[in-house]
């Protein structure tokens, strides 16, 4: 990933329903390591505060990710 090769710890966050592709493309592009925060599907249609509730209890883990990349 370019920001990974300046130095800038990057991660991908998907649904699960897309985590197959987002692996899979990951490997394609030469990137089989990639950091992936995988979240419930679907988020369209949830109300906001359902939406909001869910990225707090995944935010800790995306912190974790992009510390993994320092």
């Amino acid at each position: 990933m370019v920001c990974e090769a300046e130095g800038v710890p990057a991660a991908v966050v998907v649904t699960s329903v897309f985590e197959n592709l987002a692996q899979t493309a990951a490997r394609a592009h030469g990137y089989p390591a990639m950091r992936t925060l995988v979240l419930p599907h679907p988020m369209e249609g949830r109300p906001e505060g359902e939406v909001r509730a869910i990225a707090r209890a995944h935010f800790d883990a995306l912190v974790a990710l992009l510390a993994e990349g320092r």
